[in-house]
């Protein structure tokens, strides 16, 4: 299957093509992308005549093969893992110098693996598109094209970052997974990107490698002791805590089997550290700053992340406010964005941050909207809801404010959904047979992420009305959105 971007063919192609063999014989030429005089090319390297025809392009960098290596180490753990019993007998059947003989074969196959995969790696960049030649035996070309780039962002993992390189990342419109260049040069990385965020803003191709990084101001910085007593300051962080204490002791007094309470433990354990250790390495040193292509987040104390919020791609905010917080006035902040398949934190705007520290970031993200005038724009639920939802009734609210839907719920945790207008893509009445009783029902707002916002327990009445008024909002919101550009600002200033 084969996609041309001047014919409006999907966003992302894969082409495959025999390889060719070491007689240097031209592979097939892919089908459906036709060659482009602009393309940023590098010859085709013929190598050593041993080795195959090298595709065009750009190299990732040398340090690339040593990622690809394991590969066959992972394939035989696999193998053995399938067959514990076998994987036991051969195990103890294993002598020191078989052993040596295995070792001195697997690891010249699994470094030759990972040379020859990095040897028949490349891209190219193209006014239109950025191309990503991959396989050994079979040839696969990536055709993504750059108008349809959601985001581009950069990861550096520990290892990456002692050995000075990094991951180039791409969401695309219309794909659930990243796309991704491993291994880079950081200042090629770099470079690659603002690139690539030029030609898709459409600077010319020949000033496109020059533009540079947009310069970006710093919004807001997340103190480690911040964060490390906001985590402390959860109630999931105890209830795991607890849970790993108890379970596995009132199991161990009951069965008295070391498995049984292994079984049990080591997901707790996991759940616990995901609720605490995991956060505060993955959000460490959270920093969020604004740039023409959008807000940039850059966390992480091992893999360092550095991932960028595209303006006016944000289909929902929701703000969550925990009960130990509220002393503090802080707030969590996340967004939903379409098409995106997790950045840094997973959607996470501001992990933790006083809420006009984080009403600023949100004046960024939703141009027009008042937070503070969003946040209070709710009125509760009637009084007769409380024969649907005797407690959770009091942490229900709905209004409208200025340009947002605004939906309230939680008792303990409260979290506010605030919905542009313009991004609701349709708008649902529900109401149950208990609900029809007591005249109450819900409105359903669905966004273009897949989310879900609901005004939940309102008057029959009041829900009927509001169904209508936001169907009518949200067909004035679209038609006077702006077009979302790379390098442009909402309000459709340039950048």
């Amino acid at each position: 299957m084969t996609g041309d971007p001047a014919a409006g063919g999907p966003p992302r192609t894969d082409t495959g093509t025999p390889a060719t063999g070491p007689t240097g014989a031209p592979a097939a030429k892919t089908t459906g992308a036709p060659a482009d005089p602009a393309e940023n090319t590098a010859p085709a390297d013929r190598g050593p005549r041993f080795l195959p025809r090298r595709p065009e392009g750009n190299r990732l960098h040398p340090v690339t093969p040593w990622r690809r290596a394991w590969a066959p180490l992972a394939g035989l753990l696999a193998f053995a893992m399938h067959d514990l019993d076998r994987a036991r007998e051969w195990s103890e059947q294993l002598t020191a110098v078989w052993a040596a003989l295995g070792l001195a074969v697997l690891l010249p196959v699994a470094a030759g693996y990972g040379f020859l995969s990095w040897w028949c790696t490349s891209y190219l960049v193209t006014d239109t598109e950025l191309r990503i030649r991959t396989g050994l035996l079979f040839r696969r070309t990536a055709h993504i094209r750059l108008d349809r780039v959601q985001a581009i962002d950069i990861s550096r993992p520990l290892p990456a970052r002692i050995a000075g390189v990094a991951k180039l990342k791409l969401d695309v419109v219309g794909t659930e997974d990243k796309d991704e260049l491993a291994y880079l040069g950081e200042r090629q990385a770099v470079a690659l990107r603002a690139e690539l965020l030029a030609r898709a803003a459409g600077i010319a191709p020949d000033a496109a490698p020059e533009a540079g990084e947009a310069p970006a101001r710093e919004l807001l910085r997340v103190p480690p002791r911040t964060l490390v007593v906001s985590v402390l300051l959860r109630g999931a962080v105890w209830g795991t805590l607890a849970a790993l204490l108890l379970v596995p002791t009132l199991l161990w007094l009951a069965t008295e089997s070391v498995w049984t309470v292994l079984a049990t433990a080591l997901p707790l354990a996991g759940g616990c550290w995901a609720a605490s250790g995991g956060r505060v390495v993955r959000e460490f040193d959270w920093t969020v700053a604004e740039s023409p292509d959008g807000l940039r987040l850059d966390a992480g104390l091992l893999d360092r992340q550095h991932a960028t919020v595209p303006p006016g791609r944000v289909q929902a905010v929701r703000i969550a406010q925990p009960l130990l917080w509220r002393r503090r006035d802080w707030v969590r902040v996340d967004l939903e964005i379409a098409g995106t398949g997790g950045g840094t934190g997973d959607g996470v705007l501001v992990p933790v941050a006083t809420w006009p520290e984080a009403a600023a970031v949100l004046a960024r993200v939703l141009p027009g909207v008042d937070p503070d005038a969003a946040l209070a724009a709710w009125t509760p639920v009637p009084r007769r809801a409380r024969w649907c939802a005797p407690v959770v009734r009091r942490g229900y609210g709905h209004g409208v404010a200025q340009g947002v839907f605004v939906a309230r719920q939680g008792l303990l945790t409260r979290q506010t959904t605030l919905v542009p207008h313009a991004k609701v893509q349709s708008v649902r009445f529900a109401q149950g047979p208990w609900e029809r009783r007591h005249r109450l029902a819900d409105v359903y707002v669905d966004l273009g992420a897949g989310g879900t916002a609901r005004a939940r327990l309102r008057d029959q009445d009041e829900a009927l009305a509001l169904l209508r008024a936001q169907a009518d909002r949200s067909r004035t919101g679209r038609r006077s959105a702006l077009p979302e550009r790379w390098l442009t600002a909402p309000d459709g200033s340039a950048g």
